[in-house]
C-alpha cells in the first residue's frame, strides 16, 4: 500500500512507501482472528462471569488556513476490555482514519495477565509501546523516549522479576488532534530482564537492535540527525536504582553500542554511555545531581533526538521553614564527543537559583534567576558563535475572596554575537470563580529593546462554565506576544479557542472544540541541544502562518457482565480474581512432657478467611494461594478444648507462584486432675479456696467436696487449701498441701484433704474464780467484804492498788482476780501493785 501525502500538508508527513504496512496489518488480523477462535473455546460459565468495559467514537478533525489546502482526518475509534476468568484480560484497540489519504491508529489485541505456568503473560499483536526506562529513574534533566513498534510482544512477570521480548516495525505518533501511527522504515528487535533484589535494589538490563532500511535516505531523510546516520545498531543497557536509606537512593544506567553508518565517519565510536547519581529526599532537604555520557550510538532511533552530550548536573532545594522553599540548580554540557570534524560542536552552562515564599496576607512569591552561556562552533562558518543570556521572574499572587490575582514581571537579556537585546514583561492576570462559572483575564506589557525599542500590549482571557452536565469553555489571545521571538521559547502559537462537551441520548457524549491559531516563531535548530530532549523528531523552519481546526468527537462507554469492586480499573479488578497462585503448608505438633507428637483436627486459618483442619498426621494444605505476603496462624476458634496455643500463634508467609510455602506451629495438650475434702456431716464446704501455688488457678469445691483442675499443661504442681476460707468450728486433719502431676493419657491419683470437728476449750477465768470462792468461804466478814470490795474495786477501776488498800489483808487476794480478769497490760500492772501493798499490811 502507497500513501501520497501533499506536499505542505503536515510536516509530520513526508511521502514514502508503505509497502511493508501490509504485513502488519495481516499480521494484526491473524492476532485478532487467534483472539476470537480462544473466546470462542471457552465455556459459558466463564462469560457468566465476565466483566467488560468498551467505547466506542466517531471522531474528525479538520484544519485549513490561508494558503494551505483542508486537510481532514476522520474515521473510528474502538477500545474494549474484557476480563474472563482463568484467562486474563482480552483487551483490543482499532482505530482506522481517512482524509488526506489513510492513517492507522493504534491497532493492536491482546491478552493479558493470562495465568500460564506460575507466570503472568501478556500476549500483544499490532502497535505497542513501552518506556525505555527499566527502573525508576529520579532524574529530570534527561529524556529518555519510548520505544514503539508495530509487530509482537510477549511480558510474562512475577511480584519481583519480568521479562519482555518484541520485535516490530518503529512508528511515531503524527497528526495535531487524532493521532495516527506513522511507520518508519526501522525493524526494533530486543528483549529485556527486570528483577528486585530484597526490598532495596532492582536492575534491568536489555538488549535492543535496530536495522534501518537504505529508503530512508531518501524518503524519510527527515527523521535522520546529522552524524545518526546508522544502518545497523545494537546495544545492551544496565539500569539499577538502590534505595540505601529511607531518603538515599542511587541511579546507574550503562549502555554499550555499536552501530555502522550508511556513510563512512571520518572518526571512530564512542562505544560507551553513562548516566549516574545519587538522589535524596526529605520533608525538608532534597538533593540531585549526576554526571551524564552519552555518545551519539546511544539510542539512535528514527526521529528521536537523545544521547550526544556530557556534563554534570545538580539540583537542590531545601525548606527551612515551612512558608520557604530555596531551589537552585547548575548545569554544564557539550556535545560531539567523537570530535567529528564535520559536526557543530556545542558548549553550554547554566544556572538557576529561586525562591518560593509565602508571605503574611495570604500573599505567595516566588523569585528565580536563571542564565545561560552557549558557545557553537560550526565548521561551516568562521570563529565562535557565543550567546550570554540571563532572565529574570518575580511572580506574586494573592486570593481575594472570589478571585486569584497574580502579578509577574520577566526581564530577559540576551546577548547574541555582541549584539545585545532586553526584553521586559509586567503581567497582570485575575481568576474569577463564582459557582460553577470560571472567568480569567491577563495583560501583559512588553518592551522589547536591541537597536531601537518596540513597546506593545498583548491581552488574554479565558471563560469555562458547567450547567449540570454540560460544559462549555474558551480561550483567546491577542497582541503581539514578543516572547515567542526569544531563545528562550521556539516553537510557540498564539490562539483563540472554543469549546463543549455534552451528553446525548442513550449513554452517547458529543466533544466539540474549533481553534484558531498563529505560529510566530522558528524551530531554532540549536534548542534541540539546549532544551532538545522533547523527542521532536524534525529539524525543519516553520513561516508565521495563520490556520484554524475544528475538532469533533462522539463516543459512548458501554459496561457489561460484573461490576469491579472498589472503584478500581478493571486491571485491578483482573489482578486480583486472575492471581498467580502457589501454596502454604504446614504441620502442627503436639507438645507434651513426654515428647512431641502430630496433633489431629486443629483448626489453621490463612488471612482470617479460609480455614482448614489437620489431618490425622498433623499436616494442612491451602491451595490456589495468590502470590503475595499472607497471614496464616492457628484459628483460635476451633481450638480444641484439650489444646492450648504454643508460643507462636501467627505468622507471615511470602508465596511465589507455583511454589510451597510452610509454616508450623505447635499446641500444648492440656491435662486435669480431681480431688475431694473429706469433711464430717453439716460442715459447709462451698466456700473453701484450694488453689494451685506458683500461679493464678484456684477452684472451690462441690457440696459433697468434690474439686476439680482443667487445662492444665503437664507437669508437677503443688495444691494447696487456704485456712482463712476453712468454715468455723472446723480445722485440717490432714496436710494443707499436696503434690500432683498431671498428664494428658494418664489420670493421676485423686487428691484428698481432710476436716474435723474443732475441740471446745475451757476457759481459764472461770476456774480461778472458782478458787476464789472457796477461800473466801473460810474467812470472817470483814474478809469478805473486803476481799468483795477490793475485787469490784479492782474490776471496776481495771487497776489492783486502790483495791489492795481498801480490801486489807485480801488485798492480794482482789489484786489477783483483777489480774486475772483485767485481760490487759494495765490492770495486769496495777493488780501486781495491789498484791504487794496488801501483803506488807
Amino acid at each position: 500500500m502507497k500513501t501520497n501525502t501533499e506536499s505542505g500538508s503536515s510536516p509530520f508527513t513526508p511521502a514514502r512507501d508503505y509497502s511493508f504496512m501490509s504485513s502488519s496489518l495481516r499480521f494484526l488480523a491473524f492476532a485478532l482472528l487467534l483472539s476470537l477462535s480462544m473466546l470462542g473455546c471457552l465455556s459459558t460459565e466463564a462469560f457468566a462471569q465476565s466483566a467488560g468495559e468498551a467505547e466506542v467514537a466517531l471522531q474528525g478533525y479538520y484544519l485549513g488556513g490561508s494558503g494551505q489546502p483542508l486537510l481532514d482526518t476522520s474515521g473510528m475509534a474502538l477500545n474494549f476490555k474484557e476480563f474472563i476468568p482463568g484467562v486474563g484480560l482480552l483487551d483490543g484497540n482499532l482505530e482506522g482514519y481517512g482524509g488526506s489519504g489513510f492513517h492507522s491508529g493504534t491497532n493492536f489485541v491482546g491478552l493479558e495477565q493470562a495465568p500460564l505456568w506460575g507466570w503472568k503473560w501478556d500476549f500483544i499483536g499490532g502497535d505497542f509501546q513501552f518506556r525505555s526506562n527499566m527502573v525508576e529513574n529520579p532524574f529530570q534533566n534527561i529524556y529518555t523516549p519510548d520505544i514503539s513498534g508495530r509487530g509482537a510482544r510477549i511480558v510474562v512477570r512475577r511480584k519481583n522479576r519480568s521479562l519482555q521480548f518484541f520485535v516490530g516495525e518503529e512508528t511515531l505518533l503524527g497528526g495535531p488532534r487524532v493521532p495516527y501511527r506513522v511507520m518508519l522504515p526501522q525493524l526494533v528487535l530486543g528483549g529485556s530482564l527486570w528483577q528486585k533484589v530484597g526490598e532495596r535494589w532492582e536492575f534491568g538490563v536489555r538488549y535492543m537492535y535496530l536495522g534501518t532500511d537504505s529508503s530512508v535516505l531518501t524518503a524519510d531523510s527527515a527523521y535522520f540527525f546529522a552524524g545518526h546516520n546508522y544502518q545497523h545498531w545494537n546495544g545492551l543497557t544496565f539500569q539499577s536504582i538502590y534505595h540505601a536509606t529511607k531518603h538515599l537512593k542511587f541511579y546507574t544506567e550503562a549502555t554499550a553500542s555499536t552501530a555502522s553508518s550508511f556513510t563512512p565517519s571520518p572518526v571512530g565510536q564512542e562505544p560507551l554511555s553513562l548516566l549516574l547519581g545519587p538522589a535524596w529526599d526529605s520533608d525538608k532537604f532534597s538533593f540531585r545531581a549526576n554526571y551524564v555520557l552519552q555518545s551519539t550510538t546511544y539510542l539512535p532511533m528514527l526521529g528521536t533526538f537523545v544521547g550526544d552530550r556530557k556534563g554534570p548536573y545538580v539540583d537542590v532545594h531545601y525548606r527551612p521553614v515551612k512558608r520557604v522553599d530555596l531551589y537552585g540548580s547548575a548545569s554544564e554540557y557539550s556535545n560531539n564527543l567523537e570530535h567529528n570534524p564535520q559536526l557543530p560542536t556545542y558548549h553550554s552552562s547554566g544556572e538557576t537559583s529561586g525562591a518560593s515564599i509565602l508571605l503574611p496576607w495570604k500573599f505567595s512569591a516566588n523569585a528565580s534567576l536563571t542564565t545561560l552561556r552557549l558557545t557553537v562552533q560550526d565548521p561551516a562558518l568562521f570563529g565562535e558563535s557565543i550567546s550570554n543570556n540571563r532572565q529574570l521572574n518575580l511572580n506574586l499572587t494573592r486570593p481575594l475572596r472570589r478571585h486569584s490575582l497574580r502579578l509577574s514581571y520577566i526581564d530577559m537579556n540576551l546577548n547574541s554575537n555582541t549584539t545585545p537585546q532586553v526584553q521586559r514583561f509586567a503581567e497582570l492576570e485575575d481568576t474569577f470563580v463564582w459557582k460553577r462559572l470560571v472567568i480569567g483575564g491577563a495583560v501583559r506589557e512588553q518592551n522589547s529593546k536591541t537597536t531601537e525599542s518596540t513597546n506593545t500590549l498583548f491581552y488574554r482571557g479565558s471563560l469555562a462554565a458547567n450547567f449540570k452536565r454540560v460544559s462549555a469553555y474558551g480561550y483567546f489571545e491577542k497582541g503581539n506576544d514578543l516572547v515567542n521571538k526569544s531563545i528562550f521559547t521556539t516553537n510557540a502559537y498564539s490562539n483563540s479557542m472554543v469549546g463543549l462537551s455534552t451528553p446525548l441520548r442513550r449513554g452517547w457524549s458529543l466533544q466539540l472544540e474549533a481553534l484558531r491559531n498563529k505560529l510566530l516563531t522558528d524551530l531554532n535548530p540549536e534548542n534541540i541541544f539546549l532544551f532538545g530532549n522533547t523527542g521532536l523528531g524534525l529539524n525543519s523552519e516553520l513561516a508565521a502562518s495563520n490556520q484554524w481546526s475544528v475538532f469533533l468527537r462522539i463516543s459512548k462507554q458501554i459496561h457489561w457482565g460484573r461490576n469491579w469492586e472498589g472503584g478500581g480499573t478493571i486491571e485491578q479488578y483482573t489482578a486480583t480474581h486472575a492471581p498467580l497462585v502457589g501454596s502454604v503448608r504446614g504441620l502442627v505438633l503436639e507438645q507434651s512432657v513426654s515428647g512431641t507428637r502430630p496433633a489431629p483436627n486443629v483448626g489453621v486459618s490463612l488471612d482470617h478467611y479460609r480455614n482448614v483442619l489437620t489431618d490425622t498426621n498433623g499436616h494442612y494444605d491451602f491451595g490456589d494461594v495468590p502470590e503475595g505476603t499472607h497471614e496464616v496462624g492457628l484459628n483460635m476458634e476451633q481450638l480444641p478444648a484439650d489444646y492450648e496455643p504454643g508460643a507462636t500463634i501467627q505468622g507471615r508467609v511470602n508465596v511465589d507462584p507455583r511454589a510451597v510455602a510452610r509454616a508450623d506451629f505447635n499446641v500444648v495438650r492440656l491435662a486435669m486432675f480431681s480431688g475431694k475434702i473429706v469433711a464430717p456431716a453439716g460442715a459447709q464446704v462451698e466456700n473453701i479456696l484450694i488453689r494451685l501455688t506458683a500461679t493464678n488457678r484456684y477452684t472451690t469445691p462441690y457440696q459433697d467436696g468434690s474439686f476439680y483442675f482443667y487445662n492444665l499443661r503437664e507437669g508437677d504442681y503443688e495444691v494447696a487449701i487456704d485456712p482463712q476460707t476453712l468454715p468455723d468450728g472446723y480445722l485440717l486433719a490432714s496436710p494443707a498441701s499436696a503434690r500432683v502431676s498431671p498428664r494428658s493419657f494418664t489420670a493421676p491419683p485423686r487428691v484428698e484433704f481432710e476436716l474435723k470437728t474443732k475441740p471446745v476449750a475451757v476457759k481459764p477465768v472461770r476456774e480461778t474464780l472458782q478458787q476464789e470462792i472457796h477461800v473466801d468461804g473460810q474467812s470472817g466478814t470483814d474478809e469478805t467484804g473486803g476481799s468483795g470490795k477490793g475485787g469490784q474495786e479492782g474490776a471496776g477501776r481495771g487497776g489492783a492498788g486502790s483495791g489492795a488498800h481498801r480490801g486489807s489483808t485480801r488485798g492480794s487476794s482482789g489484786g489477783a482476780g483483777h489480774g486475772g480478769r483485767g485481760g490487759a497490760g494495765r490492770g495486769a500492772g496495777r493488780g501486781g501493785a495491789g498484791a504487794g501493798a496488801g501483803g506488807s499490811s
